[in-house]
């Protein structure tokens, strides 16, 4: 169905003021990454400050695709794609601040990247996780199951629960146990988000493996997420679900040896000559 000019001009007139606040926070965004450089004792701040302001470009560009969807019956791409590509920037910004590697020696070392952010308490940790994970599946639902980008979100997803991970502090998890102590809710919660954001993550590479690339490396990535999980269990005594995720990553092992010899088998049957008769 075709566009009207009255459509397109009211679709225009409607997402100016929108354009207007993005441009502004753009704008915020470039002073603040200028600000960064000449003060790197307080980096870890202006990361977490640069990334609040990009959460919110990214919720005006999914509204500039809303009111695209609305107004005139197609998907404003273009919003999408500068969305999708700020909050890669986000990612960046908190691999920075605390790194985004999946394997660590031990969780002690969330610490030493802690330290630098210790005028946030973990309820303002919280809130903004929470944030950056819902503003990800907003984003992803607005992009929608056929965009070209579906595989790739499932490496973001994993990139965030490693992060979300990486943002708990595991020595004040053991040390207040007490539910009276202050944050012990918050940081509970923020524990809970944590396992369940890594147990998901390890599921949608399992489905990547499965459905689509059948790509050892993803499924190499699934078991690594797990035991990261499962370090997770270790640290904090929780030995029953420790040993039960223990027999998924076994069965998950076992299907990787189990395709690397079949890869191995189908090279050398390549490369044998054949039988003369």
């Amino acid at each position: 169905m075709a566009i009207s000019k009255v459509q397109k001009a009211a679709y225009n007139d409607d997402i100016k003021a929108v354009k207007l606040q993005s441009d502004e926070l753009e704008k915020k965004i470039r002073d603040l990454f200028q600000k960064k450089k000449s003060k790197p004792n307080i980096e870890p701040y202006y990361n977490m400050e640069i990334a609040t302001y990009l959460l919110s470009t990214i919720e005006l560009y999914m509204k500039m695709n809303d009111l695209s969807v609305a107004m005139l019956g197609i998907k404003n791409n273009k919003s999408l794609d500068v969305a999708k590509s700020n909050f890669s920037k986000v990612l960046l910004l908190l691999k920075e601040t605390v790194g985004d590697e999946v394997e660590r020696d031990s969780l002690k070392e969330n610490e030493e990247y802690l330290q630098k952010l210790d005028k946030l308490n973990p309820r303002q940790i919280l809130d903004f996780l929470i944030r950056v994970d819902t503003t990800f599946f907003n984003l992803k639902n607005n992009m929608g199951d056929d965009s070209k980008w579906k595989w790739l979100f499932v490496e973001l997803q994993a990139k965030i629960a490693v992060i979300i991970r990486n943002f708990i502090n595991f020595s004040d998890i053991l040390k207040y146990r007490d539910p009276r102590q202050p944050h012990f809710r918050d940081r509970h919660e923020h524990l809970g988000m944590a396992k369940d954001a890594l147990e998901e993550a390890a599921k949608q590479y399992r489905t990547k493996y499965e459905l689509s690339s059948k790509s050892r490396e993803d499924l190499k990535k699934s078991i690594e997420i797990l035991e990261a999980l499962r370090k997770i269990h270790f640290t904090l005594g929780e030995s029953s679900e420790a040993d039960k995720l223990k027999t998924t990553i076994d069965a998950a092992k076992f299907t990787l040896e189990a395709g690397d010899k079949k890869k191995e088998s189908d090279e050398k049957s390549k490369t044998k000559p054949p039988v003369k008769k």
